[in-house]
């Protein structure tokens, strides 16, 4: 057996039998005499001894020595003494034995900044240099050396702040103050630049400027108020920095729009280059090429009074004693429009019971304040002036629950023109008593009746809320009216329905819901339309009455009536007399009017008809007159510009006037042809004639003249140019115009005023013109 083996083994034996040997009567030691298991764990022999088994006959031994050795590293610690490095600057760590503090030489650490690593050695002392390529700002960084046979690795996290090498800061100065730009210039280290020539760049001039002994360089800004960028640049590091120089004004003024004869004055503020107010001095202000002297307030403002400049856009000018302008525009207008405007007010318990309106002007906001506002709210009206911005505001604390309708009005001056606006305000004293109520029930069929609902809280109205209402299988939605009604149009068949609606919670107020029965009957055909009216009328306007009675006689008030005549359709409503009156406005001829009563919830509609003659009423030399002539047949010929029977005027007279059958309505549809068709174009004289007319689709009065007359010629008509000099909306013109005779009379006919008709001329006054002559043909 291998005797290191049997040494281990008598070892073992010879320890066993004498712990064993130890009885509990002869303990008598303290602790610090007994060997631990821990210490025993840490008793070395001179080779390790590996046991297999419980028995002795199993130990075996390999016989190899194992020494008891651990390897064992120094700590290091990597780290920068700063957190700053200038622009183009060297950052610094230095890499050293954590437990010596002595710096480790030719280690190789990475540096790593916005994902670049940068990998240096680090010199005798420990230090490693890096080179960082970075604008100005800060940098979240890693510095890591990875460690070898004798050290252990480091790594670490810092915030490094790249700085600029220029310091400078915006600056605002007013007009001609003496704050200069001045910029602070560094090397690479943070070292100032002494005595060094650098450049700066003011609105785009650059200038040369030698630092001083603390490395700062300045230049003067003289410039006219605005604002300026300076670009300062550092010929070492090549770092560049921009800032703005901003200059005041030493005059502010604002445009101003006023009315003429208004005490409103134009204003200006003055102020001294070190933007103290310039007080009780005189400065100049030009307007409309006339230059005043004017001294200045305690508060550097010059007025100029306004009210006697005339109506216009000026320009005004203000001079300051330091050579500074400003020019402004001075508008006067004669009169300015105004507006109010508001909102729906609706008042609950808690609410602030105040209600505004703001007014407004044309000119702006410099006239708003000061107005005196009209407020009339239940029978009674308030006088509220605006504040500064054009707010007027009322107290409704006092007033009872209810609806109340608000007019907010302002009278107006020669200045200023009136105005005013209406809203709703709603008082309510009882948010929880809620409730929609149906207010009919019965619905005529196919009278387009709506189904209303009322929405009220605590008895009052609720404007301005949905109600949803549901009746066979179809939901419909609907918003209150300014008397809290909700109203949908329902097409059912005759018939008995249940319908249910609801409002939703808004405002504080919650919502609710109910249902009704509601009944389709079948309307009565029995209401009874009269003609009231007569059958000749004049062609200056016609008024047309009807009487429309139940079966039994009795007035129908409240029904729509609709009118046909020539084409167009008016409308009338019957009085609570049952009658309904209806003015038009026809050219003269013979008319089929049509009446209709258009029906309600209760009765079906019902008509009537009436032939009416309508006369001419304006005659005159040029106008409508009597026919004088016995020879006409030159009347009926071609000329020129006028030709008559040419082949598209022929088609398109015989497309206009078929089917018709007296004169007056061929010579109307021909004549409502070229004024509805040929738009109106300003010159001098015949110029495209008939045919050139028609096809252009725009003449002047002369041309259109030529293409209305070669139509009624070729018609059949005899027909005639008229030439005056008359006085239209805007002054008096030379103008050409038409007349063709219908039976004995040469009736008038201007095409290029759309509101004209045949015989009747609207657009230029009938009653003041001079009549040159009339032509068969025109010689200009």
């Amino acid at each position: 057996m291998n005797n290191k083996l049997l040494f281990s083994l008598f070892f073992i034996i010879v320890l066993s039998f004498s712990l064993g040997a130890i009885h509990a009567s002869d303990v008598n030691v303290t602790d610090n005499s007994i060997m631990n298991a821990n210490e025993m764990a840490n008793l070395q022999i001179d080779d390790e001894v590996q046991l297999v088994g419980a028995g002795s006959q199993d130990m075996v031994a390999d016989g190899a020595d194992y020494p008891l050795t651990e390897d064992i590293k120094n700590q290091t610690d990597l780290s920068s003494k700063t957190n700053e490095v200038y622009y183009k600057g060297y950052y610094s760590l230095t890499l050293t034995d954590a437990n010596s503090n002595m710096g480790l030489a030719n280690k190789t650490v990475t540096f790593t900044v916005n994902d670049v690593n940068y990998t240096n050695v680090t010199d005798d002392n420990g230090v490693v240099s890096f080179n960082l390529n970075l604008n100005t700002g800060k940098y979240q960084t890693t510095a890591f050396f990875s460690g070898d046979s004798a050290y252990e690795s480091f790594s670490s996290t810092s915030e490094v702040n790249v700085l600029p090498t220029i310091k400078a800061s915006d600056i605002t100065k007013y007009y001609k103050g003496s704050k200069k730009y001045i910029a602070a210039f560094h090397d690479s280290y943070g070292n100032p630049l002494k005595n060094t020539l650098v450049r700066i760049t003011v609105n785009g001039k650059t200038y040369s400027k030698k630092t001083n002994g603390a490395g700062y360089a300045s230049v003067d800004v003289n410039l006219k108020p605005g604002t300026y960028k300076v670009t300062a640049a550092d010929p070492v590091t090549g770092y560049t920095l921009t800032t703005t120089f901003k200059i005041l004004s030493t005059i502010t003024a604002k445009d101003v729009k006023n009315v003429y004869g208004d005490s409103k004055k134009f204003t200006a503020k003055f102020f001294k280059s070190n933007g103290k107010a310039l007080t009780n001095k005189y400065v100049k202000i030009k307007l409309n090429g006339k230059t005043y002297k004017v001294k200045t307030n305690s508060k550097g403002q010059a007025k100029l009074a306004l009210n006697k400049i005339k109506k216009g856009t000026y320009k005004v000018i203000s001079y300051n004693t330091d050579g500074l302008t400003k020019t402004n525009t001075v508008k006067i207008c004669p009169t300015a429009t105004t507006k109010l405007s508001t909102q729906y007010y609706e008042l609950i318990p808690g609410d602030s019971k105040v209600i505004k309106a703001k007014f407004t002007t044309s000119l702006g906001d410099d006239s708003k304040a000061g107005k005196a506002i009209k407020i009339t709210i239940n029978g009674k009206t308030y006088s509220k002036k605006t504040d500064s911005n054009g707010i007027v505001s009322l107290n409704v604390n006092s007033f009872n629950k209810g609806l109340y309708t608000v007019e907010y009005k302002y009278v107006g001056n020669k200045f200023f023109k009136s105005s005013k606006t209406t809203n709703i305000v709603t008082i309510i004293d009882n948010v929880s008593d809620i409730k929609l109520t149906a207010k009919n029930t019965r619905l005529g069929y196919g009278a387009y009746t709506p189904i209303n609902v009322a929405l009220t809280a605590g008895g009052v109205p609720l404007p301005k809320r949905t109600v949803t209402f549901s009746i066979e299988g179809s939901t419909y939605a609907a918003t209150t009216d300014n008397k809290g009604i909700a109203s949908v149009f329902v097409n059912l068949d005759l018939g008995n329905y249940t319908i249910n609606y609801s409002s939703n919670s808004k405002f504080n107020i919650s919502g609710t819901s109910g249902s009704c029965m509601i009944t389709v009957f079948e309307r009565s055909a029995d209401a009874k339309l009269t003609w009231k009216s007569g059958t000749s009328y004049k062609d200056t306007s016609q008024s047309f009455k009807v009487l429309l009675t139940d079966p039994n006689g009795k007035p129908l008030s409240g029904q729509i009536v609709e009118l046909t005549i020539d084409g167009e359709i008016y409308y009338g409503k019957t009085a609570s007399n049952g009658y309904a009156t209806i003015k038009t406005n026809v050219a003269f001829g013979k008319y089929k009017v049509s009446v209709t009563a258009l029906g309600d919830n209760n009765y079906l509609p019902t008509s009537t008809s009436k032939t009416v003659n309508v006369k001419l009423s304006k005659f005159g030399s040029g106008l409508n007159a009597k026919n004088t002539i016995s020879k006409l047949s030159a009347y009926h010929k071609s000329s020129r510009y006028c030709p008559v029977n040419n082949a598209k005027i022929k088609a398109l007279v015989k497309s206009l006037t078929e089917g018709l059958t007296n004169e007056i309505d061929k010579a109307k549809a021909l004549f409502n042809y070229v004024r509805d068709s040929i738009w109106y174009d300003y010159y001098y004289n015949s110029h495209k004639g008939a045919v050139g007319t028609l096809k252009a689709g725009y003449a002047n009065c002369v041309d259109q003249a030529h293409l209305l007359i070669a139509m009624y010629r070729t018609a059949g008509f005899n027909a005639r140019y008229v030439h005056g000099t008359c006085k239209f909306s805007d002054g008096w013109y030379g103008h050409v115009w038409t007349q063709v005779l219908i039976g004995n009379t040469w009736v008038v006919g201007d095409p290029i005023g759309y509101d004209n008709s045949l015989g009747k001329i609207k657009n230029w006054n009938t009653n003041n013109y001079r009549l040159n002559n009339r032509y068969v043909s025109l010689p200009f």
